[in-house]
C-alpha cells in the first residue's frame, strides 16, 4: 500500500483506494513520481539493460527511484529513495517534511529559482534555467554547480551502499550540464574508487514523459500478474 507521504492535505488519504472509489474501477495502482521515472528510464530510456540503477528526480522536490536486480525497490513501507530528505545541514532551513537542513532545501527547483530570480527580470522556469546554463550564464552555473555538489555528496553514501551501474538524473532541472558535472565530480571525491569505476552518471532521455511512461510500464507489469 502506497501512501501520499508528506503531500499537504493527503497525509491520511490512501490514493489508490480514493481513486478506485471515485473512478468506479476494480483495481488502481499508484506509485511516486521518482519510482515511475526509474521504471521508465529502466525500461525504455537511459538505463535500458541496467540491473542496478538510481534515478534522481530534481524538480520541485528531490527524490530517487531505485532499481536493484532489475526490480524496483520500494522498501518496507514504500518510501525507499527519499534522497531529498537526507539531512545535509543540521542547522539549515526547516523542510516541508518537518526536519531541518534536508537536501531538498538546497537543491529543489523552487529553492534554486528563489536564489536566481533576483538576478533576472523575467520569471524563471525550469526550462529557462536550463537554457541559461547551456548559454554559460555564470550565476546560473554557480548555483546549479552548488546544487549538484550537495546532491552528489548525498548520493555518494547511497552509491557506496548499493553499488549501482548508473545514476540517471531527470526532472525539470536534473539534466543541467553544470549540475551533472558537479554530481560526477563530487561522487568521484566521496564515493569509493571501485564504486565510481563501475558507475555512469548520465541525464535521463525521456524528459517530462518519464513519469507517464513509468505509469504505463507499471500498469503493464501489474496486468500481467492479475
Amino acid at each position: 500500500r502506497v501512501g501520499a507521504g508528506i503531500m499537504p492535505g493527503w497525509r491520511d488519504l490512501p490514493p489508490a483506494e480514493e481513486l478506485r472509489r471515485l473512478l468506479g474501477v476494480r483495481i488502481v495502482v499508484v506509485d511516486n513520481d521518482a519510482n515511475l521515472g526509474a521504471l521508465a528510464e529502466h525500461s525504455r530510456g537511459a538505463a535500458r539493460g541496467c540491473a542496478d540503477l538510481i534515478y534522481v528526480k530534481l524538480a520541485s522536490g528531490v527524490g530517487a527511484g531505485i532499481v536493484l536486480g532489475g526490480r524496483l525497490h520500494r522498501g518496507a513501507t514504500g518510501i525507499a529513495g527519499e534522497l531529498g530528505h537526507v539531512q545535509v545541514d543540521e542547522n539549515g532551513e526547516v523542510c516541508r517534511c518537518g526536519n531541518r537542513g534536508c537536501l531538498e532545501t538546497l537543491a529543489g527547483a523552487s529553492r534554486l529559482r528563489e536564489l536566481l530570480q533576483p538576478a533576472f527580470p523575467e520569471p524563471l522556469t525550469g526550462d529557462r534555467i536550463l537554457a541559461l546554463d547551456a548559454q554559460g550564464d555564470p550565476e546560473v552555473r554557480r548555483v546549479l554547480g552548488d546544487a549538484g555538489r550537495a546532491v552528489g555528496r548525498a548520493l555518494a553514501d547511497l552509491c557506496n551502499n548499493l553499488n549501482p551501474e548508473r545514476v540517471v538524473l531527470g526532472g525539470s532541472i536534473g539534466t543541467s550540464t553544470s549540475l551533472i558535472d558537479a554530481v560526477r565530480t563530487t561522487l568521484t571525491r566521496y564515493a569509493q574508487p571501485d564504486t565510481v569505476a563501475a558507475l555512469q552518471v548520465i541525464p535521463g532521455e525521456l524528459g517530462d514523459r518519464a513519469e507517464v511512461l513509468g505509469a504505463v510500464a507499471l500498469a503493464v507489469s501489474r496486468s500481467s500478474t492479475i
